[in-house]
């Protein structure tokens, strides 16, 4: 009769994948991943607790499975948190880019018209944005799609013209402003591109 000692390896009670898994999904909870991981964690450590009730001491890791659910449940507890300040803080945000865009469009129609008086005194007519750019009195950005939010045009006859600057979007800059040979800065004309009431009317 064989008297050999039986492993008892195959009775001794296994940590549940489940919880294992709720536990670093907690953890991940804890970390910019938070959104992605911290559902699954609550989820799993349920699932996870419940088959260690029901298997009798055949699986362990019941202390694992309770921290991921803690730690998911901390991470879905902060989420109407995370979306107050969102709230609070990208409106203030693209209104920091709209002013700051606003800013720049009235330095650079400003450039523009020194750049023409610039050429004028030389030349005895204003010029184009191309012209101005072969004159080297404006760089190329000018021509581009989007400056800063802003794009840039010249109407001219020769002994007069108008610089506009118009912004991209609504999400680059709220007004549009235009100046010319008098060098006077102003809102848009179009009321939608000017604060109330001011379409047209000068920066100062």
């Amino acid at each position: 009769m064989d008297t050999t000692p039986q492993s008892t390896s195959d009775t001794q009670p296994r940590n549940d994948g489940k919880a294992i898994v709720s536990l670093i999904c907690g953890v991940l909870s804890m970390t910019p991943f938070w959104i992605l991981a911290g559902i699954p964690a609550i989820i799993l450590g349920h699932i996870s607790r419940s088959s260690i009730r029901k298997s009798m001491g055949r699986l362990k890791g019941e202390g694992m499975a309770l921290a991921g659910l803690i730690l998911g449940y901390i991470s879905v507890a902060l989420l109407p948190v995370v979306l107050i300040i969102a709230a609070i803080a990208i409106p203030s945000l693209l209104r920091s880019r709209q002013v700051a865009n606003e800013a720049t469009a009235v330095m650079n129609v400003r450039t523009i018209t020194i750049a023409e008086a610039t050429f004028q005194a030389s030349n005895g007519r204003y010029g184009d944005i191309q012209t101005l750019i072969n004159a080297r009195l404006l760089d190329s950005s000018f021509l581009t799609e989007s400056k800063a939010g802003y794009y840039y045009r010249i109407t001219t006859s020769g002994e007069d013209y108008t610089a506009f600057a118009t912004p991209a979007t609504r999400n680059t800059g709220r007004y549009g402003y235009y100046s010319n040979s008098d060098t006077v800065i102003r809102y848009s004309g179009d009321a939608k591109l000017a604060p109330p009431g001011r379409a047209g009317d000068s920066l100062e």
